[in-house]
């Protein structure tokens, strides 16, 4: 008697959060990524410069203190977000990536929430920055309002999410490091002439130098459609081009 044994093998995709830390590190283990994020922590540190040698020029409260972490965080921040996303073109490593996980959307995704996650870390420490720049203003003797306004704590949390976002999704779209780099800077360039009176208000809906300053002032009230446009616009709308690209892209 002859028996015929049949050998079933069944492909078990890779989970979704041993992804999610593979990305995750790839975004953080590189010497660039590294000195990128540990330069934005030393900008929002330095920016405290501002209202502790300034007390009588800079309002001395919570919020203020806020604002400045939150903007020297943001300007380096979505430099090593973009990292992130055109890592595996600028490196060459697209074809490894894309046959361990061929799904390429699913690690789009986790590339999104590794730069998310990076964001809010980062937020963490501007957001204790500020703080500890409110203890040595008490320390030098001065009287800084400590009173918690939850819109413009909101306000924060928000600017330093979605302008790491913006990063995200340009370098999303683009792929290139460089070229990335070079459209972020002249998207913003662009969009700071919306500033002058005769298109100031197209600037308001599309500028994010205005609109995500008000959201980061805690201005919600009025201008959210604002907010919601420029978000929908330097954030959705090349993370929906980046994802087409992806996964239309031929690799070699």
């Amino acid at each position: 008697m002859t028996m015929t044994m049949t050998m079933t093998t069944t492909a078990t995709a890779i989970p979704f959060p041993r992804l999610l830390r593979a990305e995750f590190r790839k975004a953080t283990d590189t010497r660039a990524a590294r000195w990128l994020l540990a330069a934005a922590v030393l900008l929002a540190l330095a920016a405290l410069a501002v209202p502790l040698v300034f007390p009588r020029d800079v309002t001395q409260d919570r919020a203020s203190f806020l604002t400045w972490a939150a903007l020297g965080l943001s300007r380096l921040l979505p430099i090593a977000l973009m990292l992130t996303m055109t890592a595996e073109w600028s490196q060459r490593t697209a074809l490894t990536t894309f046959t361990l996980e061929p799904r390429r959307r699913r690690v789009l995704v986790a590339k999104v929430v590794a730069s998310l996650a990076i964001s809010v870390i980062g937020g963490c420490l501007a957001f204790a920055i500020a703080q500890a720049g409110l203890g040595v203003a008490q320390a030098d003797g001065r009287h800084p309002a400590l009173a918690w306004s939850w819109p413009e704590l909101a306000g924060f949390a928000a600017f330093v999410i979605l302008t790491g976002a913006i990063g995200s999704a340009i370098g999303s779209a683009v792929h290139n490091t460089a070229a990335a780099i070079v459209t972020y800077f002249a998207l913003a360039a662009v969009t700071s002439l919306l500033l002058i009176p005769a298109v100031e208000q197209a600037g308001s809906w599309v500028n994010t130098g205005e609109t995500f300053g008000w959201m980061l002032a805690g201005q919600w009230s009025g201008h959210g459609a604002q907010i919601a446009s420029s978000a929908l616009l330097w954030i959705a709308l090349p993370l929906t081009i980046g994802a087409i690209r992806i996964a239309r892209r031929d690799i070699h």
